[in-house]
Formats: C-alpha cells, sequence, structure tokens
C-alpha cells in the first residue's frame, strides 16, 4: 500500500501537475523515472523493499530546510481597470452658538438734592429824621381910600406845601479823569548857511531836517460804574381854609411864598428778613439701558471635499508570472 502511495505521489508530482513546467526540467523528470521504473521489481509482492530514489538528482534548486523548489512560469488572465479619483464638493453647515450684547429699557429711580430757601419777612418800625421844607402863600389885605364899610367876612384857601427830600444809590456810569502828557513832534527845516553854496547859480541853500517834540497836557477820562447819591425832592401841596375878615373896601389878595425848613421825625418800617434753608429730595423714575448677553446661533457653511477611488473600463489580460514549486525530498524517500 505504501508503494502505491509512492508511486501515485511521483507521477502526480512529474507528469501530472508539472505539465507546463519548462522542458528542462522534463527531462530531469523523464529520468528520474526510469530510475523509480528501475527501482521497482517484477513481482508486486516486492514493491516494498524495491524503492530507491537518489536526492542528489532531483530536480529543483536547495533552499533552507533542506527544501528544493522548481520555478515554473504560468499564464494568468487579471482584469485590468483605468483607476481614478472622483471628488465632489459639497458644503456642511455648521453652527455655535455665540452671544451678542444687546439692551433693553429699564426703570432707574434717581433722586436729587435741591434747598429750598424759606423766608420770613417781619417789618421792624425804625424813627428816622428828614428835613422838611414847609411854604405858603399867606392873602394880604389890600384897601383902598373910600371910607371904610362894613366888616365882611369870607373863606379863603391858602397852599400850604411841603417837600421832602427822598434819597436813593443808583449805579451810574462816572468819568475818571486824569491829567497827561501827550508828546507831539514835527519835521523842522534848518538852513545850513555855513556850508558853501552859489547864490547867484541859483542853487538852493543847503538845509538839514530836524525833529523837535513838545509835551502837550491832555486829558484822559475813562467812565467807570460808581454808586452815586441822588436827592430826589417830592412836594406835595394841599389847600387850607381860613376865615377873612376884611371891611368892604378892601381886597383880600395872595401875598408872597413864606418858607422855612422843618425837621421831622418819622417812623419807617424797614423789612428785615430770617431765611432758612431745607433740604428738599426730589426723586423721579428714568429710563436707562441695561446690558444683556443674548444667545444666538451662527451658521457657517463650511467646503467639504468627498473623494473616492473608481474603477473604470475593464479589459481582461494575460500576464506570465513565476511560480516556485518546492517540496521535501526527504518526504519521497521516505525518510522521516
Amino acid at each position: 500500500m505504501k508503494v502505491k502511495t509512492l508511486l501515485l505521489s511521483v507521477f502526480l508530482l512529474f507528469g501530472i501537475t508539472n505539465g507546463n513546467i519548462s522542458d528542462q526540467l522534463k527531462g530531469k523528470i523523464s529520468n528520474a523515472s526510469s530510475i523509480v521504473k528501475r527501482a521497482i521489481p517484477d513481482k508486486l509482492e516486492d514493491l516494498t523493499r524495491a524503492i530507491i530514489i537518489d536526492e542528489d538528482k532531483l530536480p529543483g534548486i536547495d533552499v533552507k530546510d533542506g527544501q528544493k523548489c522548481v520555478q515554473k512560469i504560468i499564464q494568468v488572465q487579471e482584469t485590468e481597470y483605468d483607476r481614478g479619483l472622483e471628488c465632489q464638493h459639497t458644503f456642511k453647515k455648521k453652527c455655535h452658538v455665540t452671544y451678542v450684547t444687546d439692551f433693553s429699557s429699564a426703570p432707574e429711580r434717581r433722586c436729587e438734592t435741591t434747598f429750598k430757601k424759606n423766608c420770613h419777612i417781619s417789618f421792624k418800625a425804625v424813627p428816622y429824621t428828614e428835613k422838611v421844607k414847609k411854604c405858603h402863600t399867606p392873602y394880604t389885605k389890600k384897601c383902598g381910600d373910600e371910607i371904610q364899610g362894613e366888616l365882611v367876612c369870607k373863606d379863603i384857601y391858602e397852599d400850604f406845601c411841603e417837600t421832602r427830600f427822598k434819597k436813593y444809590d443808583i449805579l451810574q456810569d462816572e468819568p475818571e479823569c486824569e491829567l497827561v502828557k501827550d508828546l507831539r513832534c514835527k519835521n523842522i527845516t534848518i538852513d545850513l548857511l555855513h556850508i558853501p553854496h552859489d547864490n547867484d547859480g541859483g542853487s538852493k541853500v543847503p538845509y538839514a531836517v530836524k525833529e523837535t517834540c513838545e509835551n502837550w497836557p491832555k486829558q484822559k477820562c475813562e467812565l467807570k460804574k460808581k454808586t452815586v447819591q441822588k436827592i430826589h425832592p417830592k412836594t406835595e401841596c394841599k389847600k387850607v381854609s381860613r376865615e377873612v375878615c376884611a371891611p368892604e373896601n378892601c381886597e383880600t389878595l395872595p401875598g408872597e411864598e413864606i418858607c422855612h425848613e422843618d425837621s421831622q421825625t418819622r417812623i419807617q418800617n424797614i423789612p428785615e428778613e430770617n431765611c432758612d434753608l431745607e433740604p428738599e429730595e426730589n426723586c423721579r423714575l428714568e429710563s436707562t439701558l441695561v446690558p444683556k448677553l443674548v444667545p444666538k446661533e451662527n451658521c457657517v457653511k463650511v467646503p467639504k471635499e468627498i473623494c473616492v477611488n473608481t474603477k473604470k473600463n475593464p479589459k481582461t489580460i494575460t500576464k506570465p508570472i513565476l511560480k516556485n514549486w518546492c517540496y521535501d525530498p526527504k518526504k519521497l524517500s521516505g525518510k522521516r
């Protein structure tokens, strides 16, 4: 049974599987087959003891691990494609949350302190003395030379006038003058007679120009605000009735005005003001702008490139490849 298996392996090795091995290998395989055939005895029962394999004459190239390798060229079919890269540009929406500053109106109470002037005015009686000019016009009797008649009485009205001089202060422009010196200059011509010159030739006498200056008095005035006291006379007149009796032949006529000055004590109410400052708080509502952060979605389109490898135009081609076939010679000889 072992012999049959060994022969089958040899035939498979050199006859069937390696049909495409090169001609050089065919010669070596035929030699190996003849060696195997010579080793087969005539009788089938002696197969187990008559197989002899010469490992040195086996085909192949020695490699590591004691194996032999045989190279053969085989034709294989492959499908080739036109390879490329297709890219597609798209836009992807990307969003993020940002915060923007917004303003909203809010009521705010604002207060300010003001001061109120509270005054109380009272009048104080103060006596003062003023000069009064009093004038009146008396009536006189003017009688004729006739015989004196009966006494006749009648009412007459005399004028009584009082003049009061009211003083008050006013602010007015008053000139303030001072005497200053004003320098005035002029040019005068001086004949230079000591210089020789030709009088007969009609030439001019040599001369020189000299500047002479003089100080002239000048009044310089400026207007300045001053407080001056003014006196304003105020006259009040009234008629006073008086009974005058005179003979019939007499006439009553107004005479000359008689005046005299008199001092009068009068009472004047002078105001006195007492004031206090009272603080007063005034509050009001005002609208003010208050900042706040408001979230806002901000989106942008980001370009995106998607690329894929492509295979187009398939073509079937036949190409040779070099194939290494390796075996272990020890397994052929039955060695372990």
